[in-house]
């Protein structure tokens, strides 16, 4: 009996956890061309304050479908500036595009400084995880947000965020 329990409960954790990534890659397929030209750039990392910058290449109507995560490395790549939960306002771990292709979000300098901050655009269905040792896919296939992402940016640390 507890074996049963435990297959249909795993059967359900994985049903759950396929939805995201299956409207991610929907959302990925159907913008895949626009992908390939879209370009994301920072504007500005001012201390204790705001990142900003913009996106090019993707058209105005996939603004709605897609989102901007932040992460920065130490010892390994941490979203950034405050851990995702469910139902978080943007503006903390991520940020929504406007009308313009621009984003926002909140940075406060840590004690440790990073390395690099990662600027990644991907679906809004993705799964924000809180931390991650590769942004690269192990293998090309297994992990890492750059499996999931239209465009991305590296920044070398400069101890402002």
């Amino acid at each position: 009996m507890k074996l049963l329990a435990a297959l249909m409960t795993l059967t359900f954790a994985m049903n759950s956890f396929a939805s995201w990534r299956s409207e991610t890659k929907q959302v990925l397929k159907e913008y895949k061309y626009a992908c390939q030209t879209t370009e994301v750039a920072v504007d500005s990392i001012t201390a204790n304050e705001y990142i900003t910058g913009h996106i090019t290449g993707l058209p105005t109507e996939a603004y709605e479908k897609f989102k901007v995560v932040f992460y920065v490395k130490t010892n390994r790549w941490y979203v950034h500036p405050y851990a995702y939960y469910e139902g978080q306002d943007e503006g903390y771990s991520y940020s929504n595009l406007n009308a313009n292709g621009q984003f926002k979000v909140r940075t406060i300098k840590r004690a440790v400084p990073s390395k690099e901050l990662a600027v990644v655009l991907v679906p809004k269905a993705y799964k924000i995880r809180s931390q991650k040792w590769t942004l690269n896919p192990i293998l090309g296939f297994l992990g890492g947000v750059l499996k999931y992402d239209c465009s991305n940016v590296l920044v070398p640390g400069n101890g402002d965020f």
